[in-house]
């Protein structure tokens, strides 16, 4: 057995920029057939192996166009739920507008593509769907309430689907970052001090990297995994258990 996704079919959300654009290009390395999806694709987007759809993930009825467009792929191995915002601001003042648009980002487009995409996973030998997370999961960072709350429920989300959908040999986990590097978290990265104040909070003294989390995703979308479900992996550094 090994840790292989080649010659799955994997669709990613949010693949076109950050943390989804460099695992939907790991994944495509790996010998995966992708299909990105995000809202608008950057110019210099190149695919390796890769359908690329521009699709509103607020918009129930895009869904179903989707099911049409991936006609090709009569089955669907993977389901990487990686899409998210955030929209921080102070929480005595948080906009309901702000909130809805979180959680339909972050919770509601994971449960409405699985949930369009089940004939297509049920018919898979090894489906998995990945959702990614937060370390804001567990813990409460200030000021961004909708994006905490957001995150705890697609980890509770992880856990109901698990259960609902494993008499169907489908599994589901969820993938946790913690800080990493990216065009999201730039302008924390920039500032020195508060760089080293989040890398001073892990054990490993640094902020983690797009690439960091290739190997975890591919460990819970191959075969390695296959007897386990319903688990949150978190890949955060050691922030979450580090006491003094």
């Amino acid at each position: 057995m090994s840790a292989s996704v080649e010659g799955k079919n994997i669709i990613v959300t949010g693949a076109g920029r950050g943390i989804g654009r460099h695992l939907a290009t790991a994944l495509s390395k790996a010998g995966a057939n992708i299909c990105a999806i995000d809202l608008e694709f950057p110019y210099e987007y190149y695919p390796y192996k890769k359908l690329m759809k521009g699709f509103d993930l607020t918009n129930p009825d895009e869904y179903y166009s989707l099911v049409d467009y991936l006609h090709s792929m009569k089955t669907i191995d993977i389901v990487v739920n990686n899409a998210g915002i955030t929209l921080p601001a102070n929480s005595e003042n948080y906009s309901l507008e702000n909130w809805e648009k979180t959680f339909k980002i972050n919770v509601t487009a994971p449960f409405l593509l699985v949930k369009h995409l089940l004939p297509k996973l049920k018919r898979s030998q090894s489906a998995s769907v990945i959702n990614i997370t937060s370390l804001n999961a567990e813990l409460a960072f200030p000021n961004n309430p909708a994006y905490v709350a957001s995150k705890s429920a697609l980890a509770g989300l992880t856990r109901s689907m698990a259960l609902d959908y494993g008499k169907y040999g489908i599994r589901v986990n969820s993938l946790a970052p913690g800080y990493i590097k990216t065009e999201m978290t730039g302008e924390s990265y920039r500032n020195v001090e508060e760089r080293n104040k989040r890398s001073s909070r892990t054990i490993l003294n640094r902020w983690g990297t797009p690439e960091d989390l290739v190997g975890p995703l591919i460990f819970l979308a191959s075969d390695m995994s296959k007897y386990i479900t319903g688990h949150s992996l978190f890949v955060d550094g050691g922030w979450k258990i580090k006491g003094l």
